[in-house]
This record gives C-alpha cells, sequence and structure tokens, in this order.
C-alpha cells in the first residue's frame, strides 16, 4: 500500500476540496462550468503542494491539469464548429467518477494512479495526434487485409 505523507490537516483540505469539485461537476448543468470546475481539482492539489512537496501529488497535478487542458480545448473547438474529433461518450459523468476515485485513493492511502490513468485515458482521445494515429493504425488493417 502506497502511502502518502500528507499532513492529516492538508489532507482533510484536500479532501473537502475534491468534494466540492466533485459535487459541483455532478451538479452544474453546463459543460463549460463542469470544465471550470474541473480545473479546480488540479488548484486543490496545488494548493497542498505548497505546504507538502509529495510526489505522487506533483504527478497528480500535472496529469489533472493537462486532462483540463485537453478537454476544453476540444470543448472550445467542438463549440467553434470544429466537429472532426468528438468528445467521449458520456464524459462529463466519467469527469465525475474517476475524480471520485482519485479522492477516495487519496482517503484510503491507496495507489492514485488507476484514477489518474483512467482519467489520461478519457482526455487524450480529444487530441489531434490520438485521433490521427487511430485513423492511421485503422488503415494500415485495412490494408493489410486487402
Amino acid at each position: 500500500m502506497i502511502n502518502m505523507e500528507i499532513p492529516e490537516d492538508l489532507k482533510s483540505k484536500l479532501l473537502s476540496e475534491l468534494d466540492f469539485v466533485i459535487r459541483k461537476v455532478n451538479e452544474e448543468p453546463e459543460p463549460r462550468n463542469k470544465l471550470f470546475f474541473l480545473s479546480a481539482a488540479h488548484g486543490a492539489v496545488e494548493r497542498t503542494m505548497r505546504f507538502c512537496m509529495e510526489n505522487e501529488l506533483m504527478i497528480a497535478h500535472a496529469i489533472l491539469n493537462v486532462c483540463y487542458g485537453m478537454l476544453m480545448d476540444r470543448f472550445n473547438r467542438l463549440t467553434a464548429g470544429d466537429t472532426a474529433i468528438p468528445l467521449p461518450e458520456d464524459w462529463l459523468k466519467q469527469i465525475a467518477e474517476y475524480l471520485s476515485e482519485l479522492r477516495k485513493a487519496i482517503e484510503e492511502n491507496q495507489p492514485i494512479y488507476p484514477a489518474l490513468e483512467k482519467m489520461i485515458r478519457l482526455a487524450y482521445p480529444t487530441t489531434g495526434p490520438w485521433y490521427y494515429t487511430k485513423n492511421y493504425l485503422k488503415s494500415l488493417t485495412a490494408t493489410s487485409e486487402t
């Protein structure tokens, strides 16, 4: 079992902020507002890191920040009319689910990487490089079958 070295008072504040973020992601009717509150997740982790430089928190901050950026970029592109790459089905529901898994892992001193991996697996397919590679690999398979 991995035990992050976070003082209990800081851990309690982090968990409280994550509770708020998860609640807002679930409650907000607008996708843009849900994404705004997703950005608060990496903000909460960063605030905790200001008083406790824990390696796993640094990784969580980086991944949450990158995921927010990827999802917000795709959302903005879609709302501007660029529909080449869709957002995953149920992506808003998955954000709340994976944040809840991350929160639970932190609370229970369990590895946080499975939740972070799910988050990056949700976000990365919204990028151009992923979409291109998926189509390129599909074309190789189709070529080899003919």
